[in-house]
């Protein structure tokens, strides 16, 4: 069973990429590459696929951090394995992107704001929480977590707890939202803020603490709840999206919700996931899920003039979109694993020669 649950925090990461793939692919160019309205509707919540990363990290943070404790280092062990997972290939496509920012008319970037990009502390600064690098904002936001994790997971030990947390994060952000707490409170409530963010984090320990629960009830009654609280946060995500599309739901509770849905969703499905969700191919998109998040715009960039080919030449939206996804996604897969495989691989070899397993397997998400 640990495997399998391994395996399917994998292929919710790999599905969580190309979800935000997808998002970008319309979302990118300018006019969008629009679908029909209800195709629309599901890919402009490809956005959402960065919450579900955010759940799945907090999950997967508490899952391994007993392997770090038993390293006998717990924080320095965390801290690097954290910082070589994340930062070799960051600094790879920051030098692209400073590369590319700094030819032709373009002013480049200020050595504050490299400087802000290279401690990722970015997201700190008024105009720069969206990072030089592509799509990095969700980096910049991850990183933040990291550094506090520790101290929250220490602090965080039960399911009551975890949900008093996420309760008390998720009214701050609507109290926020509405303008209880000035600018400031509006400033960290937009699409980069950290006020909008850290309770999805938040969400992410309630459902690794469901998932604790779950573990000490009998297996029958634990799949029975698992296909229930599965099918709830598919009908919570769907209501979203739905809601969402209406103009029924503001920008922040659409996030949130989703983010309540995905954890749902996670608890559920970690106690008996369908093959179509949970197979080889998933699992390894979420092995190259990090390359492929981080490499993708770029090559939604460079191919947005076939794209206009394409829309010319294929009348009918949603068939134009679609060509235009599998397109990139071709593009965007080998390029992934090439990057995953020379930059990734090596720095989480080195980690793991730094701060050896002491634990089974299994328990390394």
């Amino acid at each position: 069973m640990a495997k399998q649950r391994l395996a399917f925090l994998d292929a919710l990461r790999g599905l969580a990429a190309v979800y935000v793939v997808l998002y970008h692919v319309m979302a990118m160019p300018a006019p969008q590459v629009r679908p029909d309205a209800w195709l629309a509707a599901l890919v402009a919540a490809g956005a959402t696929g960065v919450a579900l990363f955010f759940v799945i990290s907090a999950f997967s943070l508490c899952y391994t951090m007993p392997r770090h404790r038993a390293s006998g280092h717990p924080l320095a062990s965390f801290y690097v394995h954290r910082l070589l997972r994340i930062a070799p290939l960051f600094y790879a496509w920051l030098a692209f992107s400073l590369w590319r920012d700094g030819r032709g008319a373009h002013a480049g970037h200020a050595w504050q704001e490299v400087l802000a990009n290279l401690t990722f502390t970015f997201n700190l600064f008024d105009g720069w929480q969206e990072g030089i690098v592509w799509a990095s904002w969700a980096i910049g936001v991850e990183m933040l977590f990291y550094a506090v994790f520790p101290l929250v997971f220490a602090c965080v030990r039960t399911l009551g707890q975890a949900l008093g947390v996420a309760v008390l994060g998720v009214a701050a952000a609507w109290m926020a939202a509405a303008g209880l707490f000035g600018d400031i409170g509006l400033a960290l409530t937009g699409p980069f803020g950290l006020l909008r963010h850290l309770p999805v984090f938040a969400i992410g320990l309630c459902a690794y603490h469901g998932y604790r629960w779950l573990a000490t009830q009998a297996p029958a009654a634990a799949q029975r709840t698992g296909t229930l609280s599965a099918f709830v946060g598919a009908a919570l995500l769907l209501g979203c999206i739905v809601l969402s599309a209406r103009g029924a739901l503001t920008p922040l509770s659409f996030w949130l919700g989703c983010g309540i849905a995905y954890a749902v969703l996670l608890v559920g499905l970690s106690q008996r996931a369908p093959r179509w969700l949970v197979n080889r191919g998933t699992a390894w998109l979420g092995t190259i899920s990090y390359s492929l998040y981080l490499g993708h715009p770029v090559v939604t960039a460079v191919l947005m003039p076939v794209f206009r080919r394409l829309q010319a030449h294929i009348a009918q939206p949603s068939l134009a979109y679609l060509a235009c996804a599998v397109l990139t996604l071709a593009a965007t897969l080998p390029l992934a694993w090439l990057t995953y495989r020379f930059v990734e691989a090596p720095a989480i070899a080195w980690s793991r020669r730094l701060f050896p397993r002491t634990l089974p397997a299994a328990q390394t998400a």
